[in-house]
């Protein structure tokens, strides 16, 4: 059985930037800070199973470019409790000028007329989803 400490690791570019807009983003969504030094920052949630954290990547590798199709990483999806809480989120990604795939909808092609969600790219482009699925 999996226990303590689950967690969930994104590499980012410049870890103070990408702090600022995690910050913003993710304490929008009720996680606060849970640790964090010059090469780590980990958040946490009492509806989140595991520490969401972001290091501080290697230098050598910033040339990459994320690609959500490349073998790897695709997308990060976060359930909430409220549609509400989508729609807000967008508000706020618009705000912070954040690079979205577009406004919340339905994504009948998920399995159900009924989830609603968006979808965004952090400042290292990597995709992070939040919806909600209407009972």
């Amino acid at each position: 059985m999996i226990e303590k400490r689950s967690h969930f690791v994104l590499t980012v570019k410049n870890l103070r930037k990408s702090k600022l807009w995690y910050d913003k983003v993710l304490g929008s969504l009720g996680f606060t800070i849970a640790f964090a030094n010059k090469q780590h920052v980990y958040y946490q949630s009492k509806n989140f199973p595991y520490f969401l954290a972001i290091f501080q990547g290697h230098k050598e590798y910033f040339a990459d470019k994320f690609d959500h199709y490349r073998v790897g990483f695709h997308h990060l999806g976060m359930a909430v409790g409220k549609k509400k809480i989508v729609d807000d989120l967008y508000k706020l990604l618009t705000k912070m000028k954040a690079n979205t795939d577009g406004k919340p909808r339905h994504y009948p092609d998920y399995g159900d007329e009924l989830y609603y969600a968006v979808f965004f790219h952090d400042p290292d482009g990597l995709r992070l989803e939040v919806f909600y699925e209407e009972n």
